[in-house]
């Protein structure tokens, strides 16, 4: 997330200019739109859309860890499958499998990538994405799913540009230089600050607080700290997964962006955090 406007690839050399620019302008005049119409779609259509786009998440992640185009097919398929499972299953089933994505996601970047059998990698790719978004689908079925939605957008969205703008500025000490040498401490605390106040103030004003379904005081207090920290852990997750693989963005889908997945890290991590926060804090 908090990138400078002319972002270098891995060798250092400037690969934003003014063309990446206008590309960049021209897929936010589509997405934006796009992911509003997304947000706006009712419980099944909402849910069949968001497997679609983890299936094609899967399809990158696993091309860029060297998988044939069958072999990433296979994985997408298998990322929509466990997802729309999950989504389906007891609530309680995808709390058990977090773990597991964690224990496996470890074990893969632990070690150099040609340490590591290919099969780990495809496992490790289908976990990370599918288990992640089936939360998104979980939350869209929570009472006010769609407003609980876009408090999670508005949180995401204000810690990527607060940690942007701040890291930009006043950015001074590196984050985790060995995953991601732009990323700044001072970034990371801007985008901190900014996404717990709009996790805060965009569910107060759509009355989330208020009302026999309400999140708790306690609750809100903790998705406002908790989300922006997720937010950033899941942009530093897929920096790593990224820097294992050697590659600079999961694919070239979307110009000046990278791919789905790129845009979808920090979701993927904040998704489940609030998702827990607001079904247990209601």
């Amino acid at each position: 997330m908090e990138r400078s406007p002319a972002s270098a690839d891995q060798s250092g050399s400037p690969s934003t200019g003014g063309g990446a620019l206008s590309h960049r302008f021209a897929v936010a005049g589509v997405g934006l739109p796009a992911l509003a119409l997304l947000l706006a779609l009712p419980e099944e259509p909402f849910l069949a859309a968001l497997l679609l786009i983890a299936a094609f998440a899967g399809v990158e992640v696993a091309r860029a860890a060297g998988a044939s185009i069958g072999s990433a097919l296979r994985a997408g398929v298998a990322v929509a499958v466990l997802a729309g499972g999950l989504r389906a299953a007891d609530p309680a089933a995808s709390a058990v499998v977090l773990p597991l994505v964690v224990l496996v996601l470890a074990a893969v970047l632990s070690g150099a990538r040609s340490e590591r059998p290919a099969c780990l990698w495809w496992a490790a790719g289908v976990l990370y994405v599918a288990v992640l978004a089936a939360h998104l689908g979980l939350l869209r079925v929570e009472l006010e799913g769609q407003r609980w939605l876009l408090v999670l957008l508005a949180g995401v969205f204000a810690t990527d540009t607060g940690a942007y703008a701040v890291g930009r500025t006043l950015g001074r000490r590196a984050l985790a230089p060995s995953i991601s040498p732009r990323k700044t401490w001072e970034g990371a605390v801007g985008g901190f600050l900014a996404g717990a106040a709009a996790t805060a103030g965009v569910a107060w004003a759509l009355d989330l607080t208020s009302g026999a379904d309400a999140i708790t005081g306690t609750a809100l207090i903790g998705a406002a700290l908790t989300l922006p920290i997720a937010a950033q852990a899941g942009d530093l997750l897929a920096s790593a997964i990224k820097r294992r693989l050697g590659v600079k963005d999961f694919s070239r889908l979307l110009p000046g962006h990278g791919g789905l997945l790129d845009r979808m890290d920090s979701l993927l991590a904040a998704g489940p955090t609030l998702y827990w926060i607001v079904a247990w804090g209601t």
